[in-house]
């Protein structure tokens, strides 16, 4: 009897202890995002106080969080942009492997926005970019922390918070082009552009759909953890448009991976009354519910665990669909 009170109380403690965990996961993106949204940082427009500012935020987090810089002791990597004056910055920190390996997972996020817009008749001028993306950023800020707190993985994990991506994908067209580690060797690049902010979802779609092989393989993964694919056609326009496609084009795996609708009891919500992106509305409003976060982070989290064990057989058909005209 006593030892089965003993395992009862083990138990709930370890209950409690998982609820109190998933609990400040919550808050510390909520922080996050609260932050990276704010006026304060004038919506992340392209060589705006504002974006300088949510760089070291970012690189903060990246050193807070256990990551090593990528040059020397900085986290930054400086680019310019066409017909722009000025630098912008990627923000780069990584994971050694537990052995010598040119392997990598990439883990990207954009944190650029589009700035202030003054329109005529327009109260509000600000475009913060919650969902687009101070979200997504927030989330890859909250990966690089539980990947930082496990064992050393097998093969190396970057983490790249990507400038510029709104008008051209410059940024993760540069690191591409000037990575950590070489270009072809990253295992898969796992892009997070927005997160879950409807409560929580059971069902997943991907970008890109088309001119890649293993689809059905993400399928395989996430099954067991009772997560069900459910693509709209519309993803296929949609090819040319996120950091994906940097490393798509050069024949690198990459994916977005985006949550639907579908509740618990296999029914479907209405999508929820949120601001639009790219414009000044999309901002934190009541309609948020960041119960699934945790879930949508664990999703990613599972299909990196997967391919850091197994890193080969998965590849690029089409390169050119996702290449500029």
């Amino acid at each position: 009897m006593k030892q089965q009170t003993q395992t009862k109380i083990l138990g709930l403690t370890l209950i409690m202890l998982t609820l109190s965990m998933q609990a400040q996961l919550k808050e510390r993106i909520k922080s996050h995002t609260a932050y990276l949204s704010s006026d304060e940082l004038e919506g992340r427009g392209q060589g705006s106080k504002g974006i300088e500012l949510a760089a070291a935020y970012i690189a903060k987090q990246f050193k807070n969080n256990g990551l090593k810089p990528h040059n020397g002791n900085s986290f930054y990597q400086k680019f310019s942009v066409p017909e722009s004056i000025g630098l912008e910055t990627n923000i780069i920190g990584y994971l050694d492997a537990a052995e010598p390996s040119d392997k990598s997972i990439v883990f990207t996020a954009h944190y650029d926005a589009y700035g202030i817009r003054k329109e005529p008749g327009q109260q509000d001028s600000i475009y913060n970019g919650a969902r687009d993306n101070a979200v997504g950023v927030s989330a890859l800020i909250e990966l690089a922390r539980t990947f930082a707190n496990e064992k050393t993985p097998r093969h190396n994990i970057v983490f790249v918070a990507t400038a510029a991506e709104e008008f051209g994908r410059h940024g993760s067209k540069y690191y591409v082009n000037n990575p950590l580690l070489p270009s072809n060797e990253i295992i898969i690049c796992l892009n997070i552009d927005g997160l879950n902010v409807s409560g929580i979802r059971t069902d997943y779609f991907i970008l890109p759909r088309q001119g890649i092989d293993f689809i059905d393989k993400v399928e395989s993964i996430l099954r067991p953890s009772g997560w069900h694919y459910n693509s709209p056609n519309w993803v296929d326009g949609l090819n040319k448009n996120f950091d994906t496609a940097s490393f798509l084009s050069n024949g690198i795996p990459a994916v977005s991976i985006w949550v639907g609708d579908r509740l618990k009891d296999g029914s479907f919500a209405k999508p929820l009354p949120f601001g639009p992106i790219h414009t000044t509305e999309d901002e934190i409003n009541k309609y948020w519910n960041w119960n699934g976060v945790e879930e949508h982070l664990q999703l990613y989290k599972t299909i990196a665990d997967y391919f850091l064990e197994n890193p080969n057989g998965i590849r690029v058909t089409n390169p050119k669909l996702f290449t500029e005209d």
